[in-house]
């Protein structure tokens, strides 16, 4: 009896190359319905790599052993099988995406239909995915297929379906680069929605009304430092985008840390934020495939830029404990706090505030530091707009010195600051959120469950059908106008909304009112200003190249 399964077993590993190849073809086929297009696997990209080559391994050590066969017949026995296999999944994959998918009744480009490459494509050429999405919207109409079961939808009426509370979307895998751990990742970073939620009350809390009281003179004593080197330049030009960096990184260094990175000081960026902005650009590119990213992102050494940045906030929290504030002096010691109390709401293990401290810094800063060089470039452009803030900041403080806690009642100040976010968003791109299983409904579109999906923010926010003009800076637009209807969306909506948008807001307004009040603006170089619109690029967030004003004293 012995002998007869032994027989049988060894005729298995001697059946045709062909047989084998098609058992193993058939078995990707079914891979690909059973559980790639069930399960999300966008996290396992190393797993499945693994996996792969242990089963290689194990087919070639097998073919030696049992099968009796030579190496490199061993060898390419496996690898017929293995590739077979492989073959059956994309072969299915991309059949079953260009012909069977749910969503083949949307419009968009065949080949992003097949694969999230044909957008990292586009991003390596040029770095400007929102307005590769602008322009994919212009041909094929408000709901785009922009991937294999991604949708870009460019409708107002989608905002509140999407994002706004209460809101049956979760955050698509694009988040979970990190890990879907939850006591292993940022507030950011964090999918599920009940643990967001309350993640997101000691935020609230570090960066409220009363910490904001705090924090604002040593925001002030920032904002005094970039108008002292805005001073030294008198007449000369700066580059505002350069100096818009500076502060917004000290400022963050200062109320996030307690801790002054000093580059307004020493004119030159702090080697652990040139780590960070380093890594920006193969973001820009590789964040168009998130698993790939995620991939990468765990070679060892491929993130040696970023590493310096990681370091210097694992030192900050490793000194913070050992401070004696009466109480929460920055946004960290809030979430210190929150853990040494047995806190529900403060991060839920050791990493998760490692990515809090890295999440506190990346997007407090370059956010900020985008959205004001963006609102100076287009103050210059517009020298009527601007002397009409310089009024409105002279009626409100006619002698000339500001008390940051009344610049939110100037109206225009706001308008600008509305309309630059709206004409530049510093993230533009729409944020991913996934559909429940059983589907929703966009106005009559019924969208499958599981479907991902985004508001274009650039894209929706220059729509000529929701803004006269779009494409103009105009601020007074504003008047009567509500935010929270209208399809703007630069710091998102509902639960996931950013945190930290009273403290963006409260930074412009306290360096352009004392801009406004102390200088006229203009381009160094006409034509420079025109290759600074012409040059951002997507990171994310928005790159932006030089942009060098002269500041004359009024």
């Amino acid at each position: 009896m012995t002998l007869e399964i032994f027989d049988v077993f060894d005729a298995a590993w001697r059946v045709s190359w062909q047989a084998a190849a098609i058992v193993s073809l058939v078995a990707g086929v079914t891979s690909h319905h059973l559980i790639f297009r069930r399960f999300e696997v966008d996290g396992y990209a190393w797993q499945l790599l693994f996996i792969f080559l242990g089963s290689s391994a194990v087919l070639i050590i097998a073919h030696i052993r049992i099968g009796g066969y030579s190496l490199i017949l061993a060898i390419c026995r496996a690898l017929l099988v293995s590739n077979a296999y492989n073959a059956g999944v994309v072969v299915s994959s991309l059949t079953y995406r260009a012909f069977f998918h749910p969503l083949n009744r949307f419009p968009g480009p065949f080949m992003a239909k097949l694969s999230r490459f044909y957008a990292m494509r586009n991003a390596a050429k040029s770095l400007k995915a929102f307005e590769d999405i602008q322009r994919l919207h212009e041909t094929y109409g408000d709901i785009v297929r922009v991937g294999a079961r991604e949708l870009s939808i460019n409708r107002a009426s989608a905002i509140g379906v999407i994002y706004e509370t209460p809101t049956r979307t979760t955050r698509s895998p694009w988040y979970a680069q990190v890990s879907n751990d939850v006591t292993k990742i940022s507030l950011n970073s964090t999918r599920v929605l009940k643990v967001h939620k309350l993640r997101k009350k000691i935020w609230e809390r570090g960066l409220g009304f009363r910490a904001l009281a705090v924090y604002a003179p040593r925001i002030k004593t920032k904002v005094d430092l970039l108008l002292a080197k805005i001073a030294e330049h008198s007449g000369r030009p700066i580059d505002v985008t350069e100096y818009s960096m500076f502060f917004a990184f000290d400022v963050m260094g200062e109320i996030g840390f307690s801790k002054d990175f000093h580059m307004l000081e020493s004119e030159t960026e702090h080697p652990a934020i040139k780590g960070v902005h380093e890594s920006m650009l193969a973001i820009g590119v590789l964040g168009t495939v998130p698993w790939l990213l995620s991939m990468i992102s765990k070679v060892p050494g491929a993130a040696a830029g970023f590493s310096r940045f990681t370091t210097w906030c694992h030192q900050q929290l490793q000194e913070k404990p050992t401070l004696k504030d009466q109480g929460p002096r920055d946004i960290i010691s809030w979430l210190i706090k929150a853990v040494t109390e047995g806190d529900p709401s403060a991060p839920p293990g050791e990493m998760a505030i490692q990515e809090d401290a890295r999440l506190l810094i990346i997007a407090g800063s370059d956010t900020t530091s985008a959205a004001l060089a963006n609102a100076l470039y287009y103050l210059a452009s517009n020298p009527r707009t601007y002397r009409r803030l310089q009024a409105s900041l002279r009626d409100q403080f006619p002698g000339g010195v500001i008390d940051w806690s009344y610049e939110k009642n100037i109206p225009y100040l706001d308008y600008v600051i509305n309309e630059t976010l709206r004409l530049k968003p510093s993230v533009p791109g729409g944020l991913p959120r996934v559909t429940p299983p059983e589907g929703l409904m966009i106005d009559d579109e019924f969208i499958p469950g599981g479907t991902v999906m985004a508001v274009p923010t650039f894209t929706v926010q220059r729509d000529p059908r929701f803004w006269a003009d779009a494409n103009a800076f105009k601020p007074e637009r504003w008047e009567g106008l509500s935010t929270e209807k209208s399809p703007w969306i630069p710091f998102t909506r509902g639960q996931w909304a950013c945190p930290g948008r009273n403290l963006a807001m409260m930074e412009m307004r306290m360096v352009l009112s004392r801009i406004a009040l102390r200088y006229n603006v203009s381009f160094a170089d006409e034509d420079a200003a025109k290759r600074f619109d012409a040059d951002v690029m997507d990171t994310f967030t928005l790159t932006l190249p030089p942009l060098h004003l002269v500041f004359t004293p009024i």
